[in-house]
């Protein structure tokens, strides 16, 4: 079985694509976090575990210097998160718009964003872009085919709802649009962190520290519900995306242009973990991460 699936590295990338995607979509859970987490969970273990067939048990080793390349490198996109929630908070607080369960909820916010890190993590950069780079990991061309291929899907699923049931308004095609590239230069952000690192739970975790950030502004409920999962708003509300997210997308410029300089000293072939033979091991990692 093991061997039939790493003969066919794309079919498994679209495979665990289709399971962590319908898994999200269709399986049963509501609103509150704990059902979240528990999805989460299952379907993280899931792609977890294509990872470790596919690339063995090295494929999920920790790498502590890969910790803190990870967060100096991703620390552009946190200082952003950062700011933003700083924001929300504030205003929330002037709103008086505390919740009574403050803690308790920051805490399972916490915990669902780890579980979304590693879930989300597990499904672009552990499985798609793993099982795409088995094929085209021959040149810096195809290294950045499976980047960019990877990247937009990721951004695509946060707008999945508007983009197969909106009304296809200008505004909510520009937000949708906008809202791809932004996540999309977040996915190639921690692609070429972890293509440098080799080390997975330090992406997970920088992915869900941003996201637990994000989450600061449903917490103190200055965030309107919408189409595309409260990334695409419409009226004026809508036009006011619309400016956001060009601002947005210009001011994460420099994390792509990051990203292009990281890929830059890589070196070619890139198989990533789905490779039997790699061709790196753990000091070299650690070496390059510092």
């Amino acid at each position: 079985m093991v061997k039939t699936m790493r003969k066919h590295p794309i079919v498994v990338a679209i495979i665990g694509f289709i399971i962590g995607y319908c898994g999200i979509k269709f399986l049963p859970y509501s609103n509150d976090n704990i059902s979240g987490i528990l999805v989460r969970l299952g379907l993280g273990a899931v792609l977890l575990g294509i990872m470790i067939l596919m690339g063995g048990k090295d494929s999920l080793k920790i790498f502590k210097k890969g910790f803190g390349f990870s967060l100096r490198t991703g620390l552009y996109f946190l200082v952003i998160a950062i700011i933003t929630a700083v924001s929300a908070i504030g205003v929330g607080i002037s709103k008086n718009n505390i919740p009574s369960d403050l803690i308790m909820l920051e805490i399972s916010n916490f915990i669902l964003c780890i579980t979304v890190g590693i879930f989300e993590e597990s499904m672009f950069r552990g499985v798609m872009l793993q099982g795409i780079l088995k094929k085209s990991g021959k040149t810096y061309k195809g290294i950045w085919i499976a980047i960019i291929i990877t990247s937009l899907l990721f951004g695509s699923i946060h707008v999945d709802s508007y983009i197969f049931g909106g009304n296809y308004d200008f505004a909510g095609v520009v937000q949708t649009i906008g809202k791809i590239l932004q996540s999309g230069i977040l996915g190639v952000l921690l692609s070429a962190i972890y293509l440098k690192t080799k080390n997975f739970w330090a992406i997970a975790f920088v992915h869900a520290l941003n996201d637990f950030l994000a989450f600061q502004a449903t917490v103190f409920k200055v965030e309107n519900s919408s189409i595309g999962g409260g990334y695409v708003q419409s009226g004026t509300q809508g036009n006011m995306m619309v400016v956001g997210y060009v601002v947005m997308t210009l001011i994460y410029l420099p994390a792509l242009i990051k990203a292009i300089k990281m890929m830059k000293k890589l070196k070619v072939p890139e198989y990533g973990i789905f490779e039997e033979n790699k061709e790196y091991d753990k000091e070299n990692v650690e070496n390059d991460a510092e």
